[in-house]
This record gives C-alpha cells, structure tokens and sequence, in this order.
C-alpha cells in the first residue's frame, strides 16, 4: 500500500502510512478526526495570522501619506504571500497526496509561476479592501474568507497531475 520512496522519508513517512491504513480500516472515522484536526489548526493559523497583520501595522505605525496603503500591500505581497503559497503547495504534494520530494520540487517549478501570478490578481485588491475599508477587529474574518475561496482554488491547482515524468 505504501509508496516504496516514502519508507525511507522517516516519521512522516510511518505517520502518512498509518493514516493511509486507518482510512481504509475506518474512513468515516479518521476523516471526520482528520477535519476536526485541520479545523483546530486552521483556527491556530488565524491566530498567526491575526499576529502578521497586527506586524503589518506595527512596520508602519506613525506613518500616514497617500502612499501608505500601497506600501502595506506591497509589503504583503512581496513577503507573506508568496511564502504561503509555497508552503500550501508543498503542504499537499508530500503529505496530502504523500509524493516525494523531488516530485514536490518539480510541481513546485511547473506550476508556482502560474500560481503566483493568479495570486497578485487577487490578494493585492483584497489587501487593499482589507486596508482601507475593515474595521482592525475584524480585518482577520476578512482575510480569512477569502483565504478559504483563495486555498481552495490553491488546493485544486496543487492537485492536479505534473506533467508525466518519472517523479514519485
């Protein structure tokens, strides 16, 4: 059942095989742990994120100018965001789908370009909205939602199959 390569990838590898024979043994059971799990992490993310914007104002704390709000996006999306995209890419090739890494690393060449460039279409009008016009109380519930419709898009691009080669 097991991928060959992921037998030596260590404690992630035995994790991910366990889980694999957990969800044939109980798919009801481990999928409904399994999203209890992400949801107790993604709100622990919230709270990271909550901190990063909170960092956001605090670089630019006793600034004003016309100019301000474009330095807060671009900071954003210079830094956080194409860090993030790595990371969720990365997140679903070697542990979702349990590939290798040398897989990982070609998928990540072949499609984080295209992914990016979708994400400066998006997160640079949603900073802006989220800068400008939410209140900073509620700036996280903002950003959050259209990260769900953002990582959702993010994850079906991330699954979709590299370019046949013989990676893992």
């Amino acid at each position: 059942m097991a991928d060959p390569e992921n037998q030596r990838g260590g404690i992630l590898a035995i994790a991910w095989t366990r889980y694999l024979e957990k969800l044939d043994r109980e798919p009801l059971k481990t999928k409904a742990i399994t999203a209890a799990v992400l949801a107790g992490l993604s709100d622990i993310v919230a709270q990271k994120l909550a901190a990063r914007k909170a960092f956001v104002e605090r670089v630019f704390r006793g600034r004003s100018g016309q100019n301000l709000l474009l330095q807060k996006v671009a900071l954003d999306q210079l830094t956080y965001g194409p860090l993030c995209n790595i990371l969720l890419m990365s997140y679903v090739a070697l542990l979702v789908e349990g590939r290798s890494l040398t897989f990982t690393k070609a998928k990540l060449m072949q499609d984080y370009p295209a992914v990016q460039l979708n994400a400066w279409k998006v997160w640079p009008l949603a900073s802006q909205i989220n800068y400008q016009h939410v209140p900073l109380h509620l700036r996280v519930l903002f950003a959050n939602v259209v990260a769900f419709f953002w990582s959702t898009f993010l994850i079906l691009r991330s699954r979709t199959a590299l370019a046949p080669s013989s990676h893992g």
